[in-house]
């Protein structure tokens, strides 16, 4: 092999490891940066989880086990609800339109929601009147910051300028 050839292989095996080099640090990289980000964009704190935060842990565990029971119990009805709201966005498209129809499908699963969420809270409140004072004071604290009028979901008005 000529010395012109040697030099020019050299190059470019010197440029091809600069390429696998970069791109594998590029990729660690990245990756790092997903994984960082992956908590709060993959598992978002549901609100009325995140409410007994302030709890100590024994009751931060029995109260977020008393959701979990929640949760699979309502489970049919929540299901139930968005089939009738489903339903009735499918029936606004039809011709004739039959509103009587859509409004009562609609009514039918804000009624089954406000079921669930009335239950829920039932439960809250049960399990809230066997805490200490100090610690029910926590927890709803913890409601009313993470509930629509206390949190980030409240609907404001836009600001005027």
């Amino acid at each position: 092999m000529s010395p012109r050839a040697l030099t020019l292989a050299l190059i470019a095996s010197v440029a091809l490891n600069l390429f696998v080099i970069g791109a594998v640090v590029g990729g660690v990289v990245v990756g790092h940066r997903l994984r960082e980000a992956a908590p709060a964009t993959v598992h978002p704190r549901q609100p009325l989880w995140t409410a007994a935060d302030a709890l100590p842990p024994e009751h931060r565990r029995a109260y977020r086990q008393m959701l979990r029971g929640e949760a699979v119990g309502v489970g049919d009805q929540l299901r139930q609800a968005r089939r009738a709201r489903r339903e009735a966005w499918t029936q606004l498209g039809a011709e004739p339109l039959d509103r009587p129809a859509v409004a009562r499908r609609l009514s039918e699963a804000r009624a089954l929601e406000m079921t669930v969420r009335g239950g829920v809270e039932d439960r809250i409140v049960d399990f809230a009147a066997d805490l200490p004072p100090a610690e029910r004071a926590a927890l709803a604290e913890g409601l009313v910051r993470s509930g629509p009028v206390g949190g980030q979901r409240a609907l404001r008005p836009p600001r005027q300028p």
